[in-house]
């Protein structure tokens, strides 16, 4: 990891807030900025609307706009945007290919695993219970990258013993599908080989025992940016002297 994490613990919440105030206009209308902590791509069942619910449940304490949340709240995907600051060097072997870039070049992430600093996002069907669909599981689909920036390329993917499973890769072609089980929670690496925003569409499916076949989409929003040095402290601090972020558009709802 190339960024100490000393120094994160203190740019993460101010590049989030800053973001929130002054980003581009698909940032700036989005009601919350999730910077650090545990949350997970959810998906739940409305047996009225007979479609998939999905939707990000960030929780307690992981933070948002700057801020630790006091309770777990949730949002839905064009409320929120998942912030990304870390970069690595894309590890060597052709196993990584998939990622899109070249061995030891950068390579921003999420982790499969818990790094403080950074959003450790899951994906999880934990409201859903197998019993009421065929198989006991859903496909996921990572269908396209609705937006990026130039040349950037997505990719999700598993640490094994083995070696990385992929899940999906933009460089391989799209879409990529991989099964959950309802009630299932996972995690898994983002990765992105460029800075800028990606939109991103993801695809649940499932044949539900009495409704048939449900298919939802929804597009979520990923912010790939460089964490300033910390010289650039004290330029940001004034920035944010006296800054009040109102997420307007912000709700929460039972898990």
């Amino acid at each position: 990891m190339l960024i100490r994490l000393s120094v994160r613990f203190f740019l993460v919440p101010l590049v989030a807030a800053l973001i929130a105030l002054l980003g581009s206009d698909r940032q700036a209308t989005a009601s919350a900025v999730f910077s650090d902590g545990h949350g997970d791509i959810g998906v739940a069942y409305d047996d009225i609307g007979k479609t998939f619910d999905l939707h990000v449940h960030v929780h307690a304490g992981s933070v948002v706009d700057g801020s630790p949340l006091v309770s777990d709240a949730e949002y839905a995907p064009d409320e929120i945007v998942i912030l990304v600051t870390t970069e690595t060097a894309r590890p060597v072997g052709a196993q990584f290919d998939f990622t899109g870039t070249g061995a030891g070049q950068p390579l921003w992430r999420l982790f499969q695993t818990l790094v403080p600093g950074t959003p450790f996002l899951g994906l999880a069907s934990e409201e859903l219970d197998s019993a009421d669909w065929v198989g006991g599981e859903l496909t996921w689909e990572v269908t396209s990258i609705v937006s990026g920036p130039a040349g950037g390329e997505f990719s999700l993917w598993q640490n094994e013993i083995g070696g990385p499973v992929v899940l999906a890769s933009s460089f391989d072609g799209l879409p990529g599908s991989f099964n959950l089980l309802a009630g299932g929670h996972a995690h898994a690496n983002y990765g992105f080989t460029a800075l800028g925003i990606y939109e991103i569409e993801l695809t649940v499916t499932g044949e539900h025992i009495v409704d048939g076949v449900i298919s939802s989409s929804a597009i979520y929003t990923f912010n790939v940016v460089a964490v300033p040095e910390p010289g650039s402290l004290t330029l940001a601090g004034i920035a944010l002297g006296g800054i009040v972020f109102v997420a307007s558009r912000r709700r929460t709802r039972g898990h």
